[in-house]
């Protein structure tokens, strides 16, 4: 008994430390959450049962029961986030957490009523809980075998088949612990699973880049250090209120709040910091942006101007000089159309017109030209006689320069782009597919997050602003990609009203730069 009681210690400090490392990147991997809930759940459970082992009380026997039952959602959870399903099955997530929390406080009151107590305890309620456990689990295995299958790369494989490994042992050895209440002669594994899960799911943090960042051996001993100065805190608080039951809740409550609360702390510094980093070089490179847009007007500017000057100087006669006086005219409405349209950008507010999608996709592949990336092969498929669309060309262009830049960023090594029009429904449609190294589950379902990016230097506004372009015009946008396969991104518009052969103001200039 009280071999398994200090095996029980040891999950509940190794899985601490695994809730550390996931704290640290909160906000910033959709994963974190999840996996930081599952392991401070399992952790609950194997302190309980270690208290339950060394001082008897029956109310630890109900709160690993309550760790337990939670213990369910917060596995789907991670599970759903883990192969990028968490919000097309939100319902189920959520439903989830609803029943198993139903159960989690019935079993709770149990601390205050003898009669509780019993019917928690009982085979009925066991079964019942089962009978809610069992379904879920097999969908989220299921999921997971899927998504092993479905994966071409190595290094995803090896994280879900490990992930797989590691959840499979600690379901399964948790089994025997509710097999054991059923009372079945079979031995209580539970907290030998959870530490045996936990290699697994350390090995698939650390190095195999679980939250989109190798982390470091640094952030592994930061945490392992809190967890082990909780754990020693919690056989000090055993030591000096052994037969006080009150006193032992009480001081564990402290001692992991205070925890939970030195991680948040950190994880708040850390956070802060990088958001402060990531706002400058989001405004460095908007600044750049604006400035190169507004380079060229101001040098035909000066340079129109110290023309005039000089001849000025010289007593000639500006007669002969108007097509200068045109050019200085010419570039200030230039700049006032940039300045306009930084101001639409920054609000998102489309002015529509009646234009036409090849002649926006034709005007963009045409920058292309001088990108200085020969290896990448451009394709264009247009659609013939496309009708026109209602929308804003700047707008429209932006977004589409967007997908176009991303794609020859995926493509590091070389490629095919493919640009194509086409109608689709009751509207039509532009696409830009690229060979590249394509996206994982994860990050295909929150590819359109604000300030979400996977790139050292990005500063996840791309995909997010072309989305709110889109939706600004009354569209919609698609994405599909696998990861060694390449992606695909699907902007659908609604068509315009106006006649095919109507000239559209403001398209002999596309999106400035």
């Amino acid at each position: 008994m009280m071999t398994q009681a200090w095996i029980s210690l040891g999950a509940c400090a190794g899985l601490l430390a695994v809730a550390g490392l996931a704290l640290m990147r909160v906000g910033r991997s959709v994963l974190a959450l999840p996996l930081s809930v599952l392991c401070i759940v399992l952790s609950t459970w194997n302190f309980s049962d270690f208290a339950l082992a060394r001082s008897g009380g029956p109310g630890w026997r109900l709160m690993a029961t309550v760790a337990a039952l939670m213990s369910a959602p917060s596995s789907l959870h991670f599970i759903l986030s883990f192969v990028g399903e968490r919000r097309r099955l939100a319902a189920a997530m959520f439903s989830a957490y609803g029943v198993f929390g139903v159960l989690a406080a019935t079993a709770l009151t149990g601390l205050g009523s003898a009669r509780v107590a019993e019917v928690v305890n009982s085979r009925g309620f066991v079964l019942t809980v089962l009978g809610f456990t069992a379904p879920l689990l097999l969908g989220g295995f299921t999921l997971l075998t899927q998504h092993v299958r479905r994966e071409v790369r190595a290094t995803e494989r090896t994280r879900a088949v490990l992930m797989l490994t590691g959840l499979a042992l600690l379901v399964m050895l948790l089994g025997t612990d509710m097999m054991a209440m059923l009372g079945q002669e079979v031995p209580r594994l539970g907290n030998l699973g959870t530490l045996l899960g936990l290699p697994a799911i350390a090995v698939v943090a650390l190095r195999l880049r679980l939250f989109d960042q190798e982390l470091s051996n640094v952030h592994a001993v930061y945490a392992l250090l809190l967890a082990l100065m909780g754990v020693l805190a919690y056989l000090a608080i055993f030591q000096l209120f052994a037969a006080q039951y009150g006193a032992l809740v009480v001081g564990t409550a402290a001692i992991t709040l205070s925890l939970l609360a030195i991680m948040r702390r950190g994880v708040i510094a850390f956070s802060a910091q990088r958001e402060r980093l990531e706002h400058m070089a989001t405004l460095g490179r908007f600044s750049a942006q604006m400035a190169h847009d507004l380079k060229n007007p101001i040098a035909a500017l000066k340079g129109a101007a110290q023309y005039l000057k000089v001849e000025h100087s010289r007593g000639q006669p500006w007669d002969d000089k108007g097509e200068f006086l045109d050019l200085l005219l010419e570039q200030v409405e230039r700049l006032d159309r940039v300045v306009s349209t930084y101001q639409r950008l920054g609000r998102v507010e489309p002015l529509r017109q009646p234009l036409d999608l090849n002649q926006l996709a034709t005007s963009v592949l045409s920058l292309q030209t001088f990108t200085g990336r020969p290896e990448v092969e451009i394709h264009r498929e247009l659609a013939a006689e496309l009708p026109r669309c209602s929308g804003d060309w700047d707008l429209l262009a932006n977004a589409v320069e967007n997908l176009v830049r991303n794609a020859f960023e995926a493509m590091p090594r070389g490629g095919t782009l493919t640009l194509r029009t086409r109608l689709d429904g009751t509207g039509v449609a532009l696409s830009v597919e690229d060979t590249g190294e394509g996206m994982n589950a994860r990050t295909r379902e929150r590819a359109f997050d604000d300030f979400y990016t996977t790139k050292a230097t990005g500063s996840g506004l791309g995909l997010a602003f072309v989305r709110r372009v889109v939706e600004a015009h009354g569209g919609e946008v698609m994405l599909t990609s696998h990861e060694g396969r390449g992606t695909t991104v699907t902007l659908r518009l609604p068509v315009s009203d106006a006649p095919a052969g109507e000239t559209v103001p403001g398209e002999a200039e596309p999106w400035p730069g």
